[in-house]
């Protein structure tokens, strides 16, 4: 079962005028939104894969489609001249194929360097899903007044929401047992591939150890010493890992 997006329909009405970057983290549906939920408002589209090597030689070579409308790139920022690459296409074909650029977490942070992109793309982070956008509820954000809940079926979506998250795959199978694999495999592929690809760590068993530990301070006073004991390490380099957190 695929659900809609909050981002759908305004990703759709930008790239009528100029590229979309949508950013955010692994698994939260940026793939599936981009190839379901907005692709198919297309008459033709065309997804490529920077770590896929046939659309690495596809992309390098700006070989698309000839009736493609819409051209998604999916972890182009791995690709050390990428925002080079992307205005070249942009300011060549732009009047005649729409960009969608999708990535992870990363993607917002390279992005953010240089300034070759202005005012040719606009920039969203999809989020996990919400109560209100479980609910089809576009509330108005204010400040320290309660979400209106009204019916029974709001409460039932809470719970779910604070048993499996908002991230799609849990929340949709809803199964304890694959919440726990989705769970151990999300944190191995935090720290032996996102964190790698931004820092240079040498020792990441005291960062995964101290993600461990981080869990049983929650409530109680953060001791950086005690901290700094469990993790054999100096006061400094415990006091730095906890600011990274």
């Amino acid at each position: 079962m695929i659900r809609n997006r909050y981002l759908t329909d305004v990703v759709v009405e930008d790239l009528k005028e100029k590229m979309v970057f949508v950013g955010g983290p692994r698994q939260v549906g940026k793939t599936t939104m981009s190839n379901k939920l907005i692709a198919e408002q297309f008459k033709s589209w065309a997804y490529y894969n920077w770590d896929n090597r046939t659309a690495r030689k596809r992309i390098l070579n700006s070989d698309w489609p000839g009736d493609a409308e819409l051209i998604i790139l999916d972890e182009i920022h791995k690709y050390k001249n990428w925002k080079r690459l992307i205005k070249g296409e942009w300011d060549t074909v732009g009047n005649r194929y729409k960009f969608l650029i999708t990535g992870s977490a990363r993607l917002d942070l390279y992005r953010k360097g240089g300034d070759s992109l202005q005012g040719r793309y606009h920039y969203y982070r999809l989020h996990p899903f919400s109560l209100a956008e479980l609910l089809n509820k576009k509330n108005q954000i204010r400040i320290n007044k309660e979400l209106n809940i009204d019916n029974l079926s709001a409460f039932h979506e809470m719970d779910i929401l604070n048993v499996f998250g908002g991230f799609p795959e849990p929340l949709i199978k809803q199964d304890h047992r694959s919440l726990r694999r989705w769970h151990n495999e999300k944190n191995n592929r935090l720290f032996r591939e996102d964190i790698r690809e931004i820092e240079l760590v040498r020792d990441i068993s005291d960062m995964i150890l101290l993600s461990d530990l981080l869990p049983q301070k929650v409530g109680s006073l953060l001791s950086v010493n005690s901290i700094r004991e469990d993790l054999e390490v100096s006061y400094k380099a415990a006091l730095m890992g906890l600011v990274g957190s």
